[in-house]
């Protein structure tokens, strides 16, 4: 009887939970006494970065690693472990980039989390086109060939070859341009798309040694990057027929230098109207939106880097500090190269600006541009004191390059319970799920006070029988 009235209760709690409930969300986090809201992103963004809140969720993605897909929070340990992917905005298909941990910003609460870590599974081959613009000025070639031996070596080793032809099935395709005063294919002829590494090594070999002359039109060959060499015929077939997203990545060892009496104040106006047409570009580009990556080879002319803040406006002492009035030939180049006009550059086309003197970081630059993408990633961190998960909190996930793309998802605690504690390998540096049965601990303070009621209702029932002696005589037929 009692067993009977415990389950009917237990059954009505549960039906006024889900009768209060017309949503999925906020949905129970497995293992644990939180719920987590669906997730908000950013109706600005480029490109929707989609949290898993549910396992549902991921069984809809396809992922069949459900364990670690799924929300995990714990609050003992102070954890948050979430899972998400990228969709494209306008067909809600899924989007695959490369992400390493220093490319995306994490908040709990609108407090920057700086330690965490960021999980990529996987890997995916997906439509890539490679441009690769190289400084072909006089500078490159001094000292025998110093600077240009560095490029060709870094482009023929083996781990660049291997990251721009991860197969053999045609997906991606490289492009492998020069300019000094202008921007051309390298050994000269129309733009051609190599899509197999033999060839793209038999063209390094034979042309990217043979001297070349002129001077330094960077902003010139990166406008052009950007628009008629990503039009033109064969290179625009390319990217349509296999989806691809063009990467350029752009090396020089100087600065921007059209004639023989420019100033770093002559490239004030031309560098705002490079980074224009870049934005112009990638706004026309739909998501499949082509990205930039700056090089310098050799070391920075002087102190100081590019002014804080996205989309700054170029202005005389942000570009030029101190030298604004200071000749480029045979001055400034000198002293190095000009690292502020490739990170405003870089900014701008989403990607990262690296200055390297040697081959070994050359080529790492390649490898980074090179990336692999990636289906989806599960991000980990741990809050300073567990008692931040004692209210509902808010988690935002932010890309910092490549595109605007932020979202938010809210978690809440129960706030009678804890759920069960999670466990900790041995060595391990992250908090792991309990079994499924330790989860109904979750539920047992709710079940004995259940119980104890019953059990107090009719125990207090029969002691007042037997104090007032109100038992009543069986009647008789």
């Amino acid at each position: 009887m009692i067993r009977t009235r415990v389950l009917a209760a237990l059954t009505a709690v549960v039906a006024l939970v889900v009768a209060c409930q017309t949503d999925v969300h906020p949905a129970p986090i497995v293992g644990s006494s939180y719920r987590i809201d669906n997730d908000k992103p950013d109706p600005e963004s480029e490109l929707f970065l989609d949290v898993f809140t549910t396992a549902e969720e991921c069984a809809r993605a396809k992922i069949d690693e459900t364990d670690i897909c799924r929300p995990m929070v714990d609050r003992a340990a102070g954890e948050v472990h979430l899972s998400f992917m990228f969709r494209d905005r306008d067909t809600s298909q899924p989007f695959f980039i490369p992400l390493s941990r220093d490319q995306i910003m994490v908040r709990h609460d609108r407090a920057r989390q700086e330690s965490y870590e960021l999980i990529p599974h996987n890997p995916r081959t997906s439509g890539q086109l490679y441009v690769v613009i190289i400084d072909g000025s006089s500078s490159m070639y001094d000292n025998d060939g110093e600077r240009i031996r560095k490029v060709n070596r870094a482009l023929l080793s083996r781990e660049v070859a291997d990251a721009f032809f991860p197969g053999e099935d045609g997906k991606t395709g490289v492009l492998l341009m020069q300019f000094s005063n202008d921007l051309h294919q390298l050994g000269g002829g129309e733009p051609k798309v190599i899509t197999n590494k033999a060839e793209y090594r038999q063209l390094v070999k034979d042309h990217l040694l043979t001297r070349s002359g002129g001077f330094t039109h960077l902003y010139g060959a990166v406008r052009d990057g950007m628009t008629k060499l990503l039009v033109d015929k064969d290179v625009r077939q390319f990217i349509a027929s296999r989806n691809a997203q063009p990467t350029l990545i752009v090396l020089t060892d100087g600065f921007n230098n059209e004639e023989g009496s420019d100033t770093c104040g002559s490239n004030v106006s031309r560098l705002t109207e490079t980074l224009d047409v870049v934005k112009k570009a990638r706004r026309a580009g739909g998501t499949a939106k082509p990205m930039m990556y700056t090089v310098g080879l050799g070391k920075r002319y002087r102190p100081g880097e590019k002014p804080e803040g996205l989309n700054q406006s170029v202005t005389p002492s942000g570009l030029c500090g101190k030298y604004l009035d200071e000749r480029i030939d045979s001055n400034l180049e000198v002293f190095g190269i000009d690292h502020i006009s490739l990170a405003w550059l870089a900014e701008a086309g989403g990607g990262v600006s690296f200055v390297k003197q040697n081959y070994k970081g050359l080529a790492e630059v390649f490898l980074t541009a090179a990336a692999k993408r990636y289906e989806w990633f599960e991000l980990k961190y741990r809050t300073p004191d567990p008692i931040y998960h004692r209210q509902s909190f808010d988690v935002s996930f932010s890309l910092l390059q490549g595109y605007r793309s932020s979202t938010e998802v809210s978690i809440h605690p129960n706030p009678w319970f804890d759920g069960p504690t999670g466990k900790k390998p041995p060595g391990a540096a992250w908090t792991e799920l309990t079994s499924l049965n330790h989860t109904l601990t979750v539920l047992m303070p709710v079940l004995g006070i259940l119980v104890f009621l019953n059990y107090l209702g009719a125990a207090t029932f029969n002691a007042r029988r037997a104090v007032f002696r109100r038992a009543k005589p069986r009647r008789r037929n």
